[in-house]
């Protein structure tokens, strides 16, 4: 049997070695290149497979179609990946059928996705193992083969459990290496209602919150320490690391963060008991005992630490800057933002109509302005604000059709304007991006880092707001790369609920399609289900939308610079047809129902006489959320009917409250 492995750090390294010693053929090794930042302590998977005389590659992207087309000729029969940091697309996967496997650090569904030994650490389990399942478009979702437990004990560090979790890989693969070349492997599927997805981690992860338990800041420290960054603090302006540590009684009453002794030991106070520094060292001094650490970083009893000075104010606000506020997403964010604390946000748009409940209200700003006048207020608070969102557009496909040198000078033109002010002041960005990029794109998930781009003829004038929006995208991308542009850009799928329109830009036909079926519920006039209403859309509720938005917002590690987030809900893909049809029941539904005329039925139009000529659709849009999953830990809540209810509500009751207006006397 011949097996192209895809494997990098100490648990690729285990598993290579255990096919090595076996008696499947390994043709080729695909890995990383070494990076002598992450310390240089596990094997090198490269370095092992040229001992044995197999070919070993670094690509960048192993998805690309050169290197698909060598892996194919390589003819492999197997294919196996352990601690690979790429995902592989369908066109490696088709490759072996039914034997295209990936090696995991956990006992799945458990702990999916990034750093699962650091997280089994943190959270403080006392099982966890490893696992081998095939590999499917969703990461470590595959039917499982085979696992092995792992007991962690109470001194583990990350560093003695992965050499268990390796010794238990070799294990695993050896005993089922015979099954995998006689074709008897048996899989069970997993179950996806317990299954746990973590993010990646990076070194800011390691900050200690000394409100915690003594237990739970243990487990931190002995899940980062050495060789990881390790578990940090701060006394002033200075930080210090702790590498060891024991639990202690702690001192009722005492703040978290208390220093209670320094003599013949360092121990602080925590949300319940207390910590013991064993070993631990300043940021700019030596691995040491936690008296010298004391010593080192002049501790007192008495004193607090784990509160770093801000040189530009202990109460500073983060200072955000919204752009189009009064539109859907930027109403729902203000709002957000506002209600967690430690944030200003400045607000401009042409009205505030959905914002009027919020003016007045404490650190929120608002100021009535068009991006394409208000140049010179737009780069003042671009140079003073910590994070802009430039979040004006048009975003309804018929003006697409009808206007599009407008949806190019406002989608592309006035936003460069406002990319170059961020880059110009060293400000961080966070664009909005649509799932319009991916067009025409044939994959069944749209992956970020993978996917093409796909749009259709030029005289489909539709497509000029996806190449619009593409094009900044890959603009944003290379300020990121020449000037260091601090950015990340999130791709919206479909977000629905209040504020999503008005019924009269419905009437007008500048609206979402939710907005017009819902017109045509209100005025008794027929559901026009455009080619029949077949196209398939993953319908997202705003609140996760918001959510996930936030996070970007509140990370300050940096480990969302430079990435792209899908934003949407790919387990709520329905057609604008069953849309419609849950729409009609759920406003049968309703306690206003009774003011509206009878339901006129469904009418099916074609594209062409509803938004014109240049009109072209998709018939899927269906994001891989993985990265929102890695980097802010993301995944949607809302129930699909749930959305649509309060999506439906409030548009009746803003309808009703117009209504009711209209019908006051004038004066």
């Amino acid at each position: 049997m011949r097996a192209v492995v895809f494997a990098y750090h100490e648990v690729g390294a285990a598993a290579l070695e255990a096919l090595l010693t076996s008696d499947i053929d390994v043709v080729a090794v695909f890995t990383h290149r070494d990076d002598p930042s992450e310390g240089g302590w596990f094997r090198s998977v490269a370095r092992l497979a040229a001992e044995h005389g197999v070919p070993a590659h670094a690509p960048e992207d192993p998805n690309h179609p050169l290197w698909v087309e060598r892996i194919s000729e390589l003819a492999p029969d197997m294919i196996l990946s352990a601690h690979y940091r790429s995902m592989l697309g369908e066109d490696i996967r088709s490759l072996c059928p039914g034997a295209c496997f990936n090696l995991h650090g956990s006992l799945l569904p458990a702990y999916r996705g990034r750093c699962p030994i650091n997280w089994v650490l943190v959270n403080g389990e006392t099982t966890t193992g490893v696992t081998l399942h095939h590999m499917t478009a969703v990461a470590d979702a595959g039917d499982i083969i085979a696992q092995r437990k792992v007991e962690i004990d109470e001194d583990d560090t990350a560093l003695t459990l992965t050499a268990r979790i390796c010794e238990s890989t070799g294990e695993l693969l050896r005993g089922c290496i015979g099954a995998i070349i006689n074709g008897t492997i048996e899989a069970t599927a997993q179950d996806d209602s317990i299954a746990t997805t973590m993010p990646g981690r990076c070194p800011e992860d390691g900050r200690i919150d000394w409100s915690q338990p003594a237990h739970a800041v243990s487990n931190l420290i002995r899940a980062v320490t050495a060789p990881w960054p390790g578990a940090f603090s701060e006394s002033g302006s200075r930080t210090f690391h702790v590498w060891e540590a024991t639990v202690m009684p702690g001192a009722p009453g005492v703040a978290p963060g208390t220093v209670l002794q320094t003599d013949d030991a360092l121990v602080i106070a925590c949300g319940e008991d207390a910590i013991r520094i064993d070993a631990g060292q300043p940021a700019d001094g030596v691995w040491s005992t936690g008296v010298q650490l004391a010593e080192d970083m002049n501790f007192v009893d008495g004193m607090r630490v784990g509160h770093a000075v801000d040189r530009r104010g202990a109460d500073r606000r983060k200072k955000v800057l919204i752009l189009g506020a009064n539109g859907f997403i930027g109403s729902h964010l203000s709002e957000r933002l506002l209600s967690e604390g430690g944030y200003e946000v400045h607000a401009m748009d042409l009205h505030s109509t959905n914002l009027d409940h919020l003016i007045g209200t404490e650190h929120f700003n608002f100021h009535e302005g068009d991006i394409s006048i208000n140049r010179e207020w737009i780069e003042y608070h671009v140079r003073k604000c910590d994070v802009v969102l430039p979040l004006v557009a048009i975003a309804t496909p018929i003006e697409y059709v009808r206007n599009p040198l407008r949806v190019f000078q406002l989608d592309f033109e006035e936003n460069l304007r406002i990319i170059r002010d961020c880059v110009r002041h060293g400000t961080r960005v966070i664009f909005p991006s649509t799932s319009e990029v991916y067009g025409m794109c044939g994959d069944s998930y749209f992956n970020e880092n993978t996917s093409p781009l796909v749009t259709g003829p030029i005289k489909s004038q539709r497509w000029i707001y996806s190449c619009s929006k593409q094009l900044l995208d890959r603009v944003i991308w290379a300020y990121g790369q020449r000037d260091g542009l601090r950015f990340s850009l999130f791709r919206p799928f479909n977000w629905i609920g209040p504020r999503l329109d008005s019924l009269d830009s419905a009437r007008i036909g500048s609206s979402r399609a939710i907005t017009q079926l819902i017109l045509n519920l209100v005025e008794g006039t027929p559901i026009q289900l455009v080619d029949g209403g077949e196209q398939k859309r993953c319908f997202t509720d705003v609140d996760d939308g918001v959510d996930c938005l936030y996070r970007l917002i509140a990370d300050d590690s940096g480990r969302v610079d430079g990435g792209i987030v899908n934003v949407g809900n790919p387990e709520h893909e329905y057609s604008i047809r069953e849309l419609a049809e849950t729409l009609v029941a759920k406003f049968d539904a309703h306690e206003l129902r009774g003011n509206y005329p009878p339901f006129a039925g469904y009418r099916v139009i074609e594209s062409g006489a509803y938004y014109g000529k240049g009109y072209q659709d998709v018939q899927h849009r269906r994001p891989s959320i993985e990265n929102a999953k890695r980097l802010v830990g993301w995944t949607p809540k809302v129930g699909f009917e749930e959305s649509i209810e309060r999506t439906l509500d409030w548009f009746l009751r803003d309808h009703e409250g117009k209504l009711a207006q209209a019908a006051l006397p004038v004066g």
